[in-house]
Formats: structure tokens, sequence, C-alpha cells
């Protein structure tokens, strides 16, 4: 068995990147998703002076670093879009990130099992809904840059210092530069890897806990870097029940995926029937298990205190950001049991395990997609008066003048929630003719059928509007205000760039 794995060797790499292919294809699709973070990596990429942090509030801890727009700048200079750009970079970062588990696991399991791996790694419900619910562009990033530092450990472990260094070292290095918060959070887990991969037979328990608290200094360094939260974090924390339901919460599903769940209870079966061959793997196939139960049980309701105490809850926005740290242990386990089981390494056996992983991650495949080009920027953007951050993007504003025989304008909006937005706002519409205002539109968005306040992040609205000319109406050019405002108190919602909070169109 073992030498029909080592004969096909050559090829998996490039299976596995075929298979990564099918978790990429939604990318070539026309136009682009509607995830939660709508256009904004677009517009980011679009700004070089201002990204990671346009129409954003900047954050150097839980917000995006500036290293994933770097890297897809090549892709703005051959393109000149940004929608191409940013589809580029998250196709990238999913093969980067199948590619490596495969040279990480590979020593381990075999290179059955490093397919097999790689596969899990790629579907895995948290990471297909990083890029296409949430649209996590520097998170996308993470989960390429994570088996590259793993796979350096095992290189510094076996004394290879050369590839470690030049590898390991930068990578790392990389990850605070894409997101601080994860990158420090992962330091503890990559340091307690460090130990099992070098440590000795005996009490290698004890050398795992001491390894991770030398990142400690780390962890409180980067914590204290971070600015007010603006999200209450324990409100966010999961119930058990949603790891394991497939049904969607707040538009994301936290599930960890069942090929994978199944697959690693399976590993932990065959290990505890003695399968493991080796003291190596034999300490692997313990420490995962040890640590996705842990990085599980930080995401529950009862972990509101530890992160309290800790002040840990400073690195992320949300706590359930921490199942992207469980990747590469559900990974490893589930593609062990072609290393544990003769039976299952079988081409047959194998390639039905490969075949259920994709049919498994197949659900999460599906985007909403928009045809909608709103160009480098939108035409405005709105904060709301209860928000500390821009919460709304006008993306486009069509006019269709009035005329002679039709004295009526009609005003297309379209408009993207990037975050929840509380307040349920009026849309105020005035035309205005030498500087006065000689008609008006105020209501709700789509006739108070699609209030704000029940806007989904990433969701593109259409809304219409007719202003009828009165018959006295001076003979133009004409202009348009366009604004939001509470009902209740009148307050308008702050234009970005405006001190009038108001945006003004032209009429043709």
């Amino acid at each position: 068995m073992a030498s029909e794995q080592m004969s096909d060797t050559p090829w998996y790499p490039v299976l596995v990147a075929l298979l990564a292919v099918l978790a990429i294809a939604p990318l070539t699709y026309p136009g682009f998703f509607q995830a939660h973070s709508g256009f904004l990596p677009v517009f980011n990429i679009s700004h070089p002076a201002d990204m990671p942090t346009w129409g954003r509030l900047p954050d150097p801890v839980r917000g995006e670093g500036r290293l994933p727009y770097l890297l897809a700048w090549p892709f703005w200079q051959l393109s000149g879009s940004g929608i191409v750009v940013v589809k580029w970079g998250y196709g990238l970062a999913l093969m980067i990130g199948a590619l490596g588990i495969y040279a990480w696991t590979r020593r381990w399991l075999g290179g059955r099992g490093g397919v097999l791996a790689a596969t899990l790694y790629t579907c895995l419900p948290w990471h297909l809904g990083t890029v296409y619910v949430r649209g996590a562009y520097a998170e996308a990033w993470l989960w390429a840059c994570w088996p590259l530092t793993l796979w350096a450990m095992d290189r510094l472990a076996g004394r290879r210092l050369a590839a470690a260094a030049i590898v390991g070292l930068p990578v790392l290095g990389a990850t605070f530069w894409i997101q601080s918060g994860l990158a420090a959070l992962f330091l503890p887990l990559l340091a307690a890897y460090s130990a099992v991969v070098t440590g000795g037979r005996r009490r290698w328990g004890l050398q795992v806990a001491g390894a991770s608290l030398l990142s400690l200094p780390v962890l409180w360094f980067t914590a204290h870097l971070a600015p007010a939260a603006r999200i209450p974090f324990a409100q966010h924390l999961l119930h058990p029940f949603q790891l394991f339901s497939a049904a969607w919460g707040e538009g994301l599903s936290f599930q960890i995926g069942v090929a994978a769940g199944g697959l690693s209870i399976v590993a932990l079966a065959l290990r505890a029937a003695g399968k493991a061959d080796g003291p190596s793997l034999g300490r692997a196939l313990g420490f995962w298990p040890a640590v996705l139960l842990l990085l599980l049980l930080l995401t529950l309701r009862p972990a509101a205190l530890f992160w309290q105490v800790t002040g840990l809850d400073k690195l992320l926005t949300y706590p359930w950001q921490l199942l992207a740290l469980t990747g590469p242990g559900l990974a490893f386990l589930g593609g062990s049991v072609v290393r544990l089981e003769e039976r299952l390494a079988e081409r047959p056996a194998w390639a039905g395990l490969v075949a259920l992983v994709v049919l498994a991650g197949y659900p999460y495949l599906a985007p909403r997609f928009t045809r909608l080009d709103p160009g480098p920027e939108p035409v405005a953007l709105f904060r709301p008066v209860e928000a500390a951050a821009p919460q709304i993007m006008l993306l486009q504003a069509t006019v269709s003048p009035p005329t002679e025989i039709t004295p009526t304008l009609t005003l297309t909006l379209t408009w993207q929630a990037v975050e929840p937005v509380a307040g349920d706002y009026t849309v105020f519409v005035h035309l205005l003719a030498g500087g006065e205002k000689i008609a008006q539109r105020d209501t709700r968005p789509c006739g108070g059928l699609c209030p704000t306040n029940g806007w989904q992040p990433g969701e593109i609205l259409a809304d219409r509007y007719r202003l009828d000319l009165p018959s006295d109406a001076p003979p133009g050019p004409y202009r348009l205000a366009v604004g939001l405002y509470l009902l209740e108190t009148g307050d308008r919602a702050a234009v970005v760039g405006r001190d009038d909070k108001a945006v003004f169109l032209d009429v043709p």
C-alpha cells in the first residue's frame, strides 16, 4: 500500500490543485458576489493610498492589514478592475492554502492522506463561508499562510533550518500584517505544535503548555494595541448546537462540517484502537483533538468570563472568528484516516472519501451574485446617527430626467449595507432649481417594504423614486439632494466627506 501511494505521489499536487478549482469555480462567474463586506474590498483595492481603511475605521488589531491588498496589486496592473483583482486574490489564497496543507500533511499522512486533508481544508464550511458569505478578504489569506508555517515547523524539527527560516519566518511575520489579532492567537497554537514535533516522548503535554506560555507577551502586547470595541463581543458567543447545525445564523453556518467532523471521529476511534504507528503520529493525534476541543469551547457562551478576564477579547471582533484556527486540525485528523486504516487508503475507498468531502462542501459554493459594477468607488458612504463607522453605501444613482411630454423625474438608488443598521431611516429626495426646492419625496426605502433596520450586510437593494415637476417649475438645470434621516428626531445620517449630510446629483 505504501509503495503504491509513493508511486502516485508526483501527481498528487496536481490533483490537489484540480480539486481546489472546484472551490474557486464560483469566482469565475460574471459579476461579484454579495458577501457581508459588500464591495468594500473592491473599493479598497481601487484606493491604494487608503487601503485597507477606505470606508472603515482604522483598527490595527481586529481590522484588515495592508498585505492582502498588496499581494493582489499586480492583478490590478493587468486588469484595472477592482472586482477582477479581489476575485483573483481570493482564488490565489484558496489555491495556496490547499497546496500548503498537502505539503504539510504529506510527511505525516502519506500522499493520499495529504490529498484528503487538502480537500477537507479547502471545502470546510467555515473556510468557504469566509470567502463567499463574509467576504473576509484578510482572513482568506490567513488560511493560505497557516499551513506554510506548520510545514516550516516540521522542517525545523527535521533540522532543515534553511527551509524553515526562508519560508516560516517571513510567512509568520506576514500574518501579523494581514490580521494581527488572529495571527497573535495562532502563535500559541504554533508554539505548542513545535513542542509536539520537536519534543520527546515523555511529558510532551508539559512541553506543549510551556511552549504556549512563551507567546503570552505577544498576545498581551497585541491586545493592548487594539482600540475600543464597537461591537459587544460576548453577545456573539455561540450556543453548542450551532457548531453542528446546518441552519444558518447571522447569515453564516458555524458548523464544523459534516465530512470533517465525521472523519475526525473515525480517526480518533482508529487511534483508540491502537492504529497509530509511531510515537510522533500518536502525539499529533493526541494534540490536534485537544486543540480543537479548546478552540470550540472558547467560542461558546460559558467562555465569556475567560475572554473578559484575560482581555483577549480585544483581539477579535467576534468570538466565532476563532473557528478559523480549527481548519488545520480538522484537515489533519480527517486526512489521517487513510494512514490509520489501510483499507481506506485503497484507491476506490480513498476516491470515495475525497468525493464525499467535495459533495459535503458543495452547498456552500452557491453565493449570491450581482452583475452590478459600481466602479472604483460608490456615489456616497453614509454613517448612521447611532453608528461610529459607515454602514451604508449608495452604490449607484440613476436619473431619468423629465421631458415635455412626461414631466416626471425617476431616480433609482442602489443601496448596500456593510453592517447591520439599527435605525429605521427615511430617504429624502429633493429636486432643486437654482438652489430652491421645487419638489420632494420622503419615504422609507422601497415604499416602506425594505426598512433599513432589516437590511442584511452585503444585500443590494434597488430603490425607485418618482417626482412630478410642478406646472410652474423653472426650465432648469436641476439638481437632486439625497440623504437619510430618522423620522422621529429629524437627525440625518452623515455623508462621509461632506458636512451638509446630503448627496447632490445633477439631472441630465
